[in-house]
């Protein structure tokens, strides 16, 4: 290479550089499959100690300790208990964090990365599982199509019981004034109409009323197309295909609907404000 094609090279990347205000890096792969190769490759990469964390949108963590390309301790992880190193066969470690990979790639993305240094030093005989070893595991366990659009189900789903007292309107007016605090942008349709944020009139995303008749309309064709498969009232997701962006969170409960604009590593406030409202009503 010439050196003037270096320095046109170096331009490119000065002009294309963005600099980053947190340490974080996000695996934006937009499905379950594409997500589970970008955590394995940053285990392959991970040659120096390390603990990674990997962060879903709904707060899910794994957090693993590498060193070498091998996984040698697992502080947190999305479900079920840690495993123990010292105790598990070989074999049924290697399958345990497999399943752990797993389980973090099926959670929303995009996921969040940061490398920090190891709590102790690693000691000699902490060999791990290696990169490989945990690849193959991963092979044999089948991960889930992943939708653009994710219906966020209650923790301990049951039938809506009868007597409940909670009156339609209750709920979505409830997640309206819980989302300011993490809405860019937010808006309800009930008894009345309320617009905030960016959704108010005048601003970018303030919905007028053709759009928002198509916005009710397709969603009552949503209602239609899974009434027999979910309950309601009901929390829809929707997020960009990248790492960063504006997502979009729907509470709808029959014909009333909450909508709040938010930063997509906001998503999980908002589902935590949606499990939070569900166990208050049931």
């Amino acid at each position: 290479m010439m050196d003037g094609e270096i320095l046109e090279l170096l331009e490119e990347i000065g002009q294309s550089s963005v600099a980053r205000l947190s340490p974080a890096v996000y695996l934006s792969g937009e499905t379950a499959k594409a997500r589970r190769g970008e955590v394995l490759n940053a285990i392959r990469g991970t040659i120096l100690p390390r603990r990674l964390e990997f962060k879903a949108a709904d707060g899910g963590m794994l957090a693993v300790e590498v060193n070498s390309s091998r996984i040698t301790d697992v502080f947190c992880c999305v479900s079920g208990p840690l495993p123990d190193f010292e105790t598990d066969a070989r074999e049924n470690l290697t399958g345990r964090l497999a399943q752990l990979v797993s389980d973090i790639a099926i959670a929303p993305g995009p996921l969040e990365l940061i490398s920090l240094r190891p709590d102790s030093a690693l000691e000699a005989d902490d060999v791990g599982i290696t990169f490989s070893e945990v690849e193959a595991a991963c092979g044999i366990i089948d991960l889930p199509d992943e939708r653009r659009m994710t219906i966020v189900p209650d923790a301990t789903p049951e039938p809506e019981p009868e007597t409940d007292q909670q009156s339609p309107s209750g709920i979505t007016d409830a997640f309206y004034e819980g989302s300011e605090r993490f809405a860019l942008g937010r808006f309800l349709i009930s008894d009345e109409a309320k617009f905030d944020g960016l959704c108010s009139e005048g601003q970018p995303a303030h919905p007028d009323e053709n759009l928002l008749a198509r916005f009710i309309k397709d969603l009552l064709g949503w209602k239609a197309d899974v009434s027999n498969i979910l309950s309601e009232p009901q929390l829809i997701v929707m997020r960009p295909s990248g790492g960063q962006g504006v997502g979009l969170a729907i509470l709808r409960d029959d014909e009333d609907v909450a909508a709040a604009f938010h930063d997509t590593r906001k998503l999980g406030a908002a589902v935590n404000l949606w499990k939070s409202l569900k166990n208050a009503v049931e």
